[in-house]
């Protein structure tokens, strides 16, 4: 009779150290909930890697409906060659893009940080006015609106507390090279839209 009590005691105790045990890894998790974040709005400002001269506004609205499903759509306002506006007697009377792209990616989470890679495709709307403005000639006015495709590869970082949060991101255009053509001189396509993007972001839900 005292084995059976024994064994029903030691029975006991080890159901409830297996389910005091269970609820330690779920508290664990709990701490790092901050991280999964299923909707967020990530207002930004950046620059193109072009030596600096462009300034971009930036939004990324990212939702995660699965913890490693990621869908992003990016919008952003482009000033472009904010520094020349006057140059060998050509007045820029404006110069910008609207980019907006949308993705598909997955995130990566650790304690208080999200790592996210994006699949972006979109296009970009360039519009732009100069002015031959010199005494010794005729003003003269051209003007350019073009939309080009736009595609490539974005990285963000988001790190913070629950609610709100600093986010870091990159964008990779894989156009005009590879996808437009082989020719190597298409790099500098590339190069000059690589984007570096700083802000803030918002948890919606």
């Amino acid at each position: 009779m005292n084995v059976l009590k024994y064994l029903l005691l030691l029975s006991a105790l080890l159901v409830s150290a297996r389910g005091f045990a269970q609820k330690i890894p779920a508290t664990t998790t709990n701490t790092h909930t901050p991280v999964v974040r299923l909707l967020t709005i990530e207002p930004g400002i950046g620059i193109h890697t072009n030596f600096g001269v462009d300034l971009l506004l930036t939004n990324l609205v990212q939702w995660n409906p699965y913890k490693r499903l990621s869908i992003a759509s990016h919008s952003s306002f482009n000033v472009n060659n904010i520094t020349q506006r006057n140059f060998n007697h050509i007045k820029t009377n404006y110069n910008y893009s609207i980019n907006q792209k949308f993705g598909v990616g997955t995130s990566l989470y650790s304690k208080r940080s999200t790592h996210t890679f994006l699949l972006m495709v979109g296009a970009k709307y360039t519009s732009y006015k100069e002015t031959l403005d010199s005494d010794d000639f005729e003003n003269t006015s051209v003007a350019i609106d073009a939309l080009s495709p736009d595609y490539g590869l974005m990285y963000s970082l988001k790190r913070g507390w629950e609610k709100c949060f600093f986010t870091v991101r990159t964008y990779l255009p894989l156009y005009p090279w590879p996808t437009k053509g082989s020719n190597p001189l298409y790099l500098d396509g590339n190069m000059n839209n690589i984007a570096l993007e700083l802000g803030i972001g918002v948890k919606i839900r």
